[in-house]
């Protein structure tokens, strides 16, 4: 396994993981877009209040979400390749876990105009996404550690 693979694939992953971010800031464009342009949401209290708890409870649920991704991508693969493989594929589904508070707050700033709420959830799912993301040299230590040198 050469050095050139690994920066490769992990560029790839980077490379999706910052598109994540990006869409996140992009949200945020469309929700003041709406705010801005006088959206009139569709769901009142005490409606709108069962519909926070419950797309509070979804974006927070990528906590454990991303657990469960990391124990599923953490087992020990056969070649370097495949551990590689393995990483990329863990990176971008992690990426697009921690999304999902995002997207709960615009979902929720849609249906009930709560823009403190909005942020809330994508400062968030900013910080997750930056917590999370793919770093070369854990990459690095990873094969060195199954696979001896690199």
């Amino acid at each position: 396994m050469n050095r050139e693979a690994i920066k490769k694939a992990y560029l790839a992953a980077a490379l999706a993981a910052g598109g994540i971010i990006g869409a996140i800031v992009f949200y945020a464009v469309v929700a003041e877009l709406l705010r801005h342009m006088g959206h009139k949401p569709p769901l009142q209290p005490p409606a709108a209040y069962a519909a926070k708890y419950a797309l509070y409870l979804l974006g927070v649920s990528a906590l454990l979400l991303v657990k469960l991704a990391a124990a599923r991508f953490a087992a020990k693969k056969a070649t370097p390749e495949e551990t590689i493989k393995s990483m990329t594929a863990a990176a971008i589904i992690t990426a697009g876990i921690c999304e999902l508070p995002a997207i709960s707050g615009l979902i929720l700033f849609l249906l009930t105009g709560f823009t403190a709420d909005f942020y809330l959830l994508l400062i968030f799912s900013a910080g997750l996404e930056i917590y999370h993301f793919p770093r070369l040299q854990q990459w690095e230590e990873r094969l060195r550690t199954d696979f001896g040198q690199l």
